[in-house]
């Protein structure tokens, strides 16, 4: 496992907030380039929006990300620079408490729309892979997607676009997991690669899904296991996500600890 930032410090938890916001754009660029800039200025804050369109009208919400000072005066930046409607993404250390953000949005007309745990993996304890088995009793295999015939199927099942031969290669900036009860799909996650200037590695957990009918079966828990021994193997430092409430404590008994909290506003109607 290559080393990673101080846990806990300032530095480990900017590098967690790049990450959310480089691979959520990243996620997003599946149907069309969804781009993550940092605001020049702000230090820490971040914008990702739709790459030009030719109907500008088809454009999708752009999502403004801040943390540290940029978080109070994140509205300003939106406001100032967006493009087309917005939301925003205001991140809090846990030390940090939420009510003057929370109330300090709420006197400016926004509505708050709830909040979701940042949280870290940094690779040291693995968790064990479980006997994972469906609600019949069929016992469950994770695998990662390398070949175009389980994409195909994969891309049936979630009814997205297949991946590519690019995200199927050993080195791919999207790595695809899938959990097989025989030949049928009941679970899928995946692994989004965030390199930073310095060359070091992080990565970005999405889209965790099981079936709700073969759900507390130790299907997720066996899909993350998979992911983050191939997200050490492959030099990451730590993988993050945002999580439900409920969705937390799969995360925690996984060996992930929350760094922070994702405040989402919803700007006033003009």
């Amino acid at each position: 496992m290559a080393d990673g930032p101080r846990p806990g410090s300032e530095e480990e938890f900017s590098r967690a907030v790049e990450v959310f916001a480089r691979g959520y754009a990243f996620v997003r660029s599946a149907t069309h380039p969804y781009l993550c800039e940092r605001v020049e200025g702000s230090g820490t804050a971040w914008v990702l929006r739709d790459a030009p369109r030719r109907d500008p009208r088809r454009g999708r919400r752009e999502e403004w990300v801040g943390h540290g000072p940029a978080a109070a005066d994140l509205d300003a930046l939106a406001g100032a620079h967006a493009r087309t409607h917005f939301a925003l993404s205001v991140i809090r250390r846990l030390e940090e408490p939420d009510g003057p953000l929370r109330s300090a949005y709420k006197s400016r007309g926004f509505r708050f729309r709830g909040a979701e745990p940042l949280m870290i993996h940094r690779l040291g304890l693995m968790p064990s892979p479980p006997a994972a088995r469906t609600a019949e009793g069929t016992l469950v295999r994770t695998t990662r997607v390398t070949t175009p015939a389980l994409a195909e199927r994969l891309g049936a099942v979630t009814r997205r676009r297949p991946l590519g031969p690019e995200f199927l290669a050993e080195d791919s900036p999207q790595r695809q997991y899938a959990a097989l009860a025989g030949a049928e799909i009941v679970g899928w996650v995946s692994s989004v690669v965030v390199r930073f200037a310095d060359g070091s590695v992080a990565t970005w957990c999405a889209d965790m899904y099981v079936a709700a009918e073969h759900r507390r079966r130790g299907i997720a828990r066996a899909l993350l296991a998979r992911m983050l021994r191939d997200d050490r193997k492959h030099a990451s430092t730590a993988s993050v996500l945002t999580a439900s409430r409920a969705g937390a404590e799969l995360y925690r008994s996984a060996g992930y600890d929350q760094l922070g909290e994702l405040l989402l506003f919803q700007p006033p109607k003009p």
